[in-house]
């Protein structure tokens, strides 16, 4: 195909002439036309040439006869340069030069003009009559050696060429033009928006284009954004016209990517939003309206990196590091940028500390941790007061409670206060802090929740309890053991924690992922008899070396305590227990080398301590409950074993009544 095939449309030949008009039109009397071209090489220098017929030198091209701009144009760069192998692009400006310099009236057009094959200066046939010399220059020494007018004209077609606007001159300079015109004249960067489109399972939609870009037929949704329109607006009209979905709504902006004016002659800043998770309903829906993209693939997000192109694929990897901790990426050709809230690896982040970060940079690439705070409420009978918020769809309830607003100035203890209000329609004092909860689940921000005493309430307390109906739809009483299956599994633990800290007076505990940093259970292993089973530990004990003890040690990572406690038995003692111990109690242990929370389980036991294997420390022994106190045990163990034997004693003169 031929450049002239190729850039110019052939003529309507079906268009109807008035041949009147006709007559009118050709005795009229016209200004002249000139038409040149800016025509850059491979190292984006542009052609100038020094032509006979007038000092100084010029861009090529010349001036028209009756014929249309961008034949003539060609016709121009064919006769001075042989220059027939090139593609006309857009009108960069129209300069309307006055009588008084030519003796008419001359419009002086500068149109982008590009080399379908590189070419050399050296190598252009030029038509010597009219053209001494050409060459490739950079655009400052183009600057240099043009005459007056027509480096006006020159630069107002470089501003032109990486805008989106064609200048409009008059003699040179730009004509004066109303606000609107202004600012639409203005260089800007192009603008592209792309979405981010997650399913419920968590994985990345990667479109499949028509077309391949580097070799790579994969991208993500998305495309220009056009001037009428917002970022999140040309998000939402591509993924209608591209995937057929008019009815997903465009989400959160999640980070902004830009690039210098390299590859297309401007910058560019694409803007990466949310979308979704989206239903199997809505996924079902997805079509291919305009066929730019000819298949859509679910993939894990880092099958997905590894399918896309490199720099969406960094884009993707920010763009869901910034979904899940709510923040937003800044990005350049996808690598994060200095100050970036997500992006930036630890090991990166301290570098740049180290070597010295503004303020406002420093804050701002700081992890973040979210805040806030839960109550603890209880009855009479020690029944745990819990909520069911709407908003959730599993099913869970939870503690009162919700986040502080630190930005607002407001404290953990205040937010406490506000939830209780806002969501019991209760006034209460709240108590002593009774835990703060580190949860870190990656990929999300670290939370930290602080877990406030609010009391034992009387039942009349309860009566006045006014729950607010869009947040909250029903509220219960449960027993401890009750909670399992209520409660998520990360907040039964913090629960029964912070009751055991509240029994004991120990003050605030520190937990980790709703669980004790530190962890024990222990098993009051009792014959019928009525002989309790001791167990002297050694040396080498981490808790109370040296003591008389009961069977027990601490949770390893990924246990739960009655899982402990059967390992730490038979590892012990070779002793098997049941599927369901009973649980005596939870407490603090603060006078240990560590802090820790104690579950203690009652296990009956029919056999002997010859039946037993010892497997760590010095000795196992049963011991008649009057003898203990020839026995060194740890407070806390002691003061536990006498209220379980005075809570058996009890029931068991209740059960002779």
């Amino acid at each position: 195909m031929t450049s002239t095939d190729a850039s110019v449309p052939p003529p309507d030949r079906d268009a109807v002439v008035d041949p009147g008009l006709a007559r009118y039109l050709a005795n009229h009397p016209a200004p002249l036309v000139a038409a040149d071209a800016l025509i850059r090489d491979e190292s984006d220098r542009v052609l100038i040439v020094d032509p006979v017929y007038k000092p100084g030198w010029d861009l090529p091209g010349g001036i028209l006869g009756d014929e249309e701009l961008l034949p003539g144009l060609l016709r121009e760069l064919d006769e001075e340069l042989r220059l027939g192998d090139v593609r006309t692009g857009r009108l960069l400006a129209i300069d309307s030069v006055s009588k008084e310099v030519y003796g008419r009236v001359l419009i002086a057009n500068i149109c982008a003009v590009h080399l379908c094959r590189p070419a050399v200066a050296d190598n252009l046939l030029l038509q010597e009559k009219e053209i001494r010399a050409a060459r490739f220059v950079p655009d400052a020494e183009a600057l240099a050696r043009f005459p007056g007018p027509l480096r006006r004209r020159f630069a107002a077609a470089l501003e032109a060429e990486r805008g989106s606007h064609t200048a409009h001159l008059r003699d040179g300079y730009p004509v004066p033009t109303d606000s609107r015109d202004h600012y639409a004249m203005l260089p800007a960067p192009m603008v592209s928006a792309t979405a981010l489109i997650t399913d419920e399972r968590g994985r990345v939609l990667v479109a499949e284009h028509s077309y391949r870009r580097d070799g790579n037929p994969y991208g993500l949704p998305g495309g220009m954004v056009l001037a009428h329109e917002t970022p999140q607006q040309g998000a939402a009209r591509e993924i209608a016209e591209e995937l057929g979905l008019t009815d997903v709504p465009v989400g959160r902006l999640l980070g902004v990517d830009s690039a210098p004016a390299r590859a297309h002659g401007r910058a560019l800043d694409l803007h990466i939003f949310a979308v979704g998770p989206l239903t199997d309903q809505q996924i079902a829906a997805i079509r291919f309206p305009d066929g730019e993209i000819v298949g859509a693939h679910w993939l894990a997000p880092d099958k997905a990196v590894a399918w896309l192109p490199e720099r969406v694929g960094r884009r993707v990897v920010a763009g869901l590091q910034a979904l899940a901790t709510g923040n937003i990426a800044h990005l350049t050709r996808g690598v994060p940028q200095v100050g970036s809230p997500v992006g930036i690896p630890p090991a990166r982040r301290a570098e740049l500390e180290k070597g010295g970060l503004r303020p406002a940079d420093h804050v701002a690439m700081r992890p973040k941790a979210l805040t806030a705070s839960a109550v603890l409420i209880t009855d009479r009978r020690g029944r745990v007061l819990i909520v069911k918020p709407t908003y959730h769809d599993d099913g869970r309830w939870l503690l009162p409670g919700g986040g502080v607003d630190s930005d607002a100035a407001e404290t953990a203890r205040q937010a406490a206060e506000r939830e209780v209000s806002e969501e019991l329609g209760l006034q209460l004092r709240i108590g002593q802090l009774l835990a703060t909860d580190w949860i870190h689940r990656p990929p999300h921000p670290v939370a930290v929740i602080h877990v406030y005493d609010g009391g034992v309430l009387a039942d009349e307390v309860f009566d006045a309890i006014r729950l607010p109906a869009r947040e909250l739809s029903e509220w219960r009483l449960v027993d401890q053991e009750e909670l399992h299956g209520l409660l998520l599994d990360r907040v039964v633990p913090r629960v029964h924690a912070c009751l055991a800290a509240r029994a004991c007076g120990t003050g605030a505990v520190e937990l980790l992922n709703g669980r004790p940093v530190a962890e024990s259970v222990v098993a009051i292993v009792h014959r019928g008899s009525g002989e309790l089973l001791l167990h002297e530990r050694d040396e080498h004990a981490h808790c109370w070396p040296e003591y008389w003890s009961l069977l027990g040690g601490r949770l390893e990572p990924g246990e739960v305590p009655h899982e402990t406690l059967a390992r730490e038995l038979f590892e012990e003692a070779a002793l098997r227990i049941g599927d369901s111990p009973q649980v005596v109690e939870r407490l603090w242990d603060r006078q240990g080398s560590q802090p820790q929370l104690v579950t203690v389980y009652a296990v009956p036991y029919d056999g002997t301590v010859d039946d037993l294997v010892l497997g760590e420390g010095r000795q196992l022994r049963f011991v008649a409950p009057a003898e203990l106190d020839a026995y060194r045990m740890p407070p806390y163990l002691r003061a536990v074993v006498d209220r379980w034997l005075a809570a058996r004693s009890t029931s068991a003169e209740e059960g002779t009544r």
